[in-house]
């Protein structure tokens, strides 16, 4: 059993890590890669030092809680079909993208005198994240996702982490691949305003089916990159102790709007906190919960000081 099962397993509330893209997108001049994006920059003489900060500030935020913490390696797009894209295109490039970004979390870690700080290895969709007609079947997403999900095991990772997942075919061709390392894995799907997968299957069929079909099954599963009233509805409906994880957009409006502000949209870190806080209380089986598009470490930290605290 590793040590992130057991935190898992002794129901304590951990905190994770907020926004990475959008922090650089908006609080730096660098340009990303477009392809590959924040993967690019683990090497990068002004991006290495910018991700580091964004990391270091939500290890801050958790020790002045003094609550665990998870942080994300910046891999969502470190798969080989983006990899190609960015004129990286061999399994060779995928595994040392993979290996940096795992290299910095560790080196950010080392640094710190807090624990415990768990390493996810973070593992995206193929295509568009919002575009459940790009992803794939379920066989062609184990063999896909397997390079990706090998390099980061193979890098000492804490847990393999899919997020953000529009089609249940491929979450579960991921899920396939994330197992076979023998780490724990977690599953997390984006949402419509319904609550429902974009794919158009609800969340306790899409969790059912994987949960069936894949061996070993995940961890548990996480709802990403939607505002926590969206999730609150999903869960309402759901009534599943599977879902264990929520990392929340810090603005109700769709991730594809808010990229194309020339500004950041959120909501403040106070109130952002405590309505997700609220969304843990109706729910208490969700208890890893932390940020996505648009938050940073000061929602982390007053996140965080809510866990502390007990709500109150």
């Amino acid at each position: 059993m590793t040590d992130f099962v057991t935190a898992v397993e002794s129901r304590g509330p951990i905190l994770t890590d907020g926004g990475i893209e959008t922090r650089i997108m908006f609080e730096t001049e660098i340009e990303m890669d477009p392809h590959v994006q924040v993967a690019a920059l683990v090497t990068d003489p002004a991006g290495r030092p910018a991700l580091r900060s964004i990391y270091e500030g939500y290890v801050e935020a958790a020790r002045d809680c003094g609550v665990p913490v998870v942080l994300g390696t910046p891999t969502f797009r470190a798969s080989l079909g983006f990899a190609r894209r960015a004129g990286l295109g061999t399994p060779e490039n995928v595994r040392r993208l993979n290996a940096d970004a795992v290299a910095l979390l560790h080196g950010v870690r080392d640094a710190s005198d807090h624990r415990p700080v768990f390493i996810a290895g973070v593992i995206g969709p193929s295509g568009d994240a919002y575009t459940p007609a790009e992803a794939l079947e379920v066989g062609e997403a184990a063999d896909y996702h397997r390079l990706q999900a090998e390099a980061l095991a193979a890098e000492g990772v804490d847990l393999l982490f899919a997020p953000t997942f529009p089609a249940v075919d491929e979450a579960l061709g991921a899920a396939l691949a994330m197992g076979s390392t023998g780490l724990p894995s977690v599953v997390s799907f984006v949402l419509d305003e319904a609550g429902d997968v974009l794919d158009g299957t609800t969340l306790p069929d899409a969790i059912e089916r994987i949960d069936r079909e894949a061996v070993p099954r995940p961890l548990y599963y996480s709802i990403s990159c939607v505002y926590p009233t969206v999730a609150a509805r999903a869960l309402d409906r759901a009534r599943s102790d599977r879902v264990v994880e929520l990392k929340a957009n810090g603005s109700p409006l769709h991730t594809n709007e808010l990229v194309k502000l020339d500004h950041l949209e959120t909501t403040p870190p106070e109130e952002f906190a405590k309505l997700l806080w609220s969304v843990h209380v109706a729910h208490p089986a969700l208890r890893v919960i932390g940020g996505c598009c648009g938050t940073d470490d000061r929602h982390m930290l007053e996140l965080g000081r809510l866990m502390t605290a007990g709500g109150s």
